[in-house]
This record gives C-alpha cells, structure tokens and sequence, in this order.
C-alpha cells in the first residue's frame, strides 16, 4: 500500500506545528496567529476543512502537544499507540480520492473542521513516516537553545540538530569551549 500522499506536505505541516511552541514562547497565542500559520497551507485545507476559530485554538494547541509525543515516543508501539490515539479522536477515515486525476488515500473526515483536518491530515502523515522508516527517523534538537523536531532523512540516520543553523551554532559554542579551556 503506498502512503506516499502522505510524507511530503502532511508530515512538513506536522513538524511546522509542533515547532510553533518554542522553549521562549508560544507563536500561536490566538486565532489569528492559528489563521496566518495555516495560510501557508491553504492548498491542502481548503475546500476539505472549515477555516479555524476560537474554539480550535486550544485543542490544536493540545494538539500539537499530542503530535510531539508521537515525535519523541522511545520506540514503534509506543508511537503506534500515540498515533493511533489521534487518528480516532480527529476522525480519520480513509477514502479514495481522485481530485488530482490520479487515485490516492485522504483520511480527512469530508466537510471536517480544521481540528478534525488538522489532526487526521497531521497524524496520517507522522503514521506513515513511523510504518515506512520507524520512530528513529523523528529527531527533537540537539541543541541547548532549541527544542525544534525533525524528520532524519540522512542516510545513516545521523542528524543531531533540526537546521544547519543548531549545528553551526553547536559547533561553534563547541569550539569556542575548547579555545578557553586551553
């Protein structure tokens, strides 16, 4: 069965919200804030989903919480289990689609509120990256200012930080240690 609908955008979309609640703050503080994250996503959202309102903001916020533990789940069951969890509780039923002109899974609840979307679409995709290449490719930041997560997809499942801009940042702190301890 292929699943690839869903590790491109969904998965990007997944990372992107649980990255908005930063070790210094919250991005989304309020419907608004909600409104302009997901307008970088309207391709996928609308005409499926209802825009978001203030009923939403908490639970995505939950949300987001949710798809972290996923994210940092210790192994396969465990996040299997989280994941899981999600796709029930936001409705997620697959259906064959064919908006695009070729045949492909949406497990989208139709006519859905952004909650609903935003879990199933979101969980889909953390549940296809967990069947096709298991929990280890979820990373959370190696660096001591930053708790971003991450999709691994070096080869040898290696990355440590979520950009070049930790890494660089890590290895100059790291660097800078040496300097003074010598």
């Amino acid at each position: 069965m292929d699943f690839s609908h869903y590790l491109d955008a969904p998965v990007a979309l997944a990372i992107a919200l649980v990255n908005t609640k930063q070790l210094d703050g919250d991005t989304i503080t309020s419907t608004d804030d909600l409104k302009a994250f997901l307008d970088d996503y309207s391709d996928m959202w609308k005409g499926v989903a209802r825009p978001p309102v203030v009923r939403n903001l908490a639970r995505v916020r939950g949300l987001r919480d949710s798809l972290r533990e996923v994210i940092a789940s210790p192994d396969d069951a465990t996040a299997a289990e989280r994941v899981n969890a999600i796709l029930s509780e936001h409705g997620a039923e697959p259906r064959v689609s064919v908006h695009s002109g070729t045949p492909h899974l949406h497990f989208e609840p139709v006519g859905s509120s952004m909650l609903q979307w935003l879990g199933a679409t979101t969980a889909m995709g953390l549940a296809s990256v967990i069947v096709d290449h298991g929990v280890d490719r979820f990373g959370v930041c190696n660096s001591t200012t930053c708790n971003d997560v991450y999709v691994d997809t070096s080869r040898n499942r290696s990355r440590l930080h979520c950009s070049s801009t930790c890494s660089t940042r890590e290895a100059v702190a790291a660097y800078r240690k040496r300097q003074a301890g010598s």
